[in-house]
């Protein structure tokens, strides 16, 4: 692979830096613009993103101030083409009282791009930084944070990992995952797939049409979940199922055979349960599930190793 650096300026608009490249990789030309640039923080501030076809990884640090690093990548054989098609993707930076507002856009969206493009952000924040995120056609990464979250996402990839605090999210078309959370914690997911392992806090999910897979920690204060034409699994990773109240609504519930299942209600397709742990914890389980199955099963994935802040 050959790479030639082609033209260095600043892109006085954003307070950044502008980095154009061109490479030739098996009979296609790269166009890359690398748009960097740093915010002061303090209490207070938050980032708004909203990302168009893009992929969003949000981390950590300890410095007090906010590191945003854009790229956008444009492939097509003919460079002038990618050159050209680059070129009308732009990145817009505000700042509105103490809330940074970033997003990408197209300057003519009517003009249907004949190039590979791909934009990624790279953003670098302190761990108590709000973050609110908008993501349509893209993916979201998202880990090491505590404080408030927002995200909304539209075909969209989400992963979360080792979060705390208090999370709003709300996805179409694009499934979750995340492993060590805690906090008040609320999900909305429409045709979405959701995994979510080693919970703790407060949690209120609800799905349509997909499949849910929850397995809470110690942690766990309150769950309540509410499924419509969705599959429910609840894990439980030492293999012992907790305390829950459950409900299915013309579906079919699976549950250990050797768990004390107490029978609340069973007739005209509704059938509810109540199942007692005898286990120290403190947390309320409550599922409904209409038109889906509700499997209770034992925890076979391995999780993920690295630092846990609570």
């Amino acid at each position: 692979m050959s790479r030639i650096l082609l033209f260095l300026f600043v892109l006085p608009q954003v307070g950044g830096m502008l980095l154009a490249q061109e490479d030739l990789i098996q009979d296609l030309q790269v166009v890359t613009k690398t748009i960097e640039d740093t915010y002061a923080y303090h209490p207070g501030v938050d980032v708004a993103v909203e990302g168009e076809k893009a992929e969003i990884f949000v981390e950590t640090w300890d410095r007090d101030e906010i590191n945003v690093r854009l790229e956008m990548v444009a492939k097509h054989p003919q460079i002038e083409t990618a050159r050209e098609e680059i070129e009308n993707l732009i990145f817009i930076t505000s700042r509105e009282g103490d809330r940074i507002y970033l997003r990408n856009k197209r300057v003519d969206p009517s003009k249907r791009p004949e190039s590979e493009l791909y934009v990624y952000y790279y953003i670098t924040l302190p761990e108590e930084c709000h973050v609110y995120l908008k993501s349509h056609f893209g993916a979201a990464n998202i880990s090491n944070l505590r404080n408030r979250q927002r995200i909304f996402g539209e075909n969209t990839q989400i992963n979360i990992n080792n979060v705390e605090g208090m999370m709003d999210i709300n996805t179409r078309f694009g499934d979750i995952l995340g492993e060590r959370l805690d906090g008040n914690v609320f999900i909305t997911a429409r045709r979405s797939d959701v995994e979510l392992y080693d919970i703790g806090g407060n949690f209120t999910i609800n799905s349509q049409y997909g499949e849910l897979r929850v397995s809470p920690n110690s942690q766990l204060a309150d769950l309540q979940i509410n499924a419509d034409r969705s599959d429910v699994y609840l894990i439980d990773p030492e293999g012992r199922p907790l305390s829950y109240n459950l409900s299915s609504t013309y579906g079919e519930m699976v549950l250990p055979d050797e768990v004390p299942v107490t029978e609340l209600e069973s007739n005209d397709g509704v059938q509810r349960v109540r199942i007692e742990s005898g286990r120290e914890i403190h947390g309320e389980i409550m599922v409904s599930v209409s038109f889906g199955s509700l499997v209770i099963e034992k925890q076979a994935r391995a999780l993920r190793s690295g630092r846990r802040r609570f």
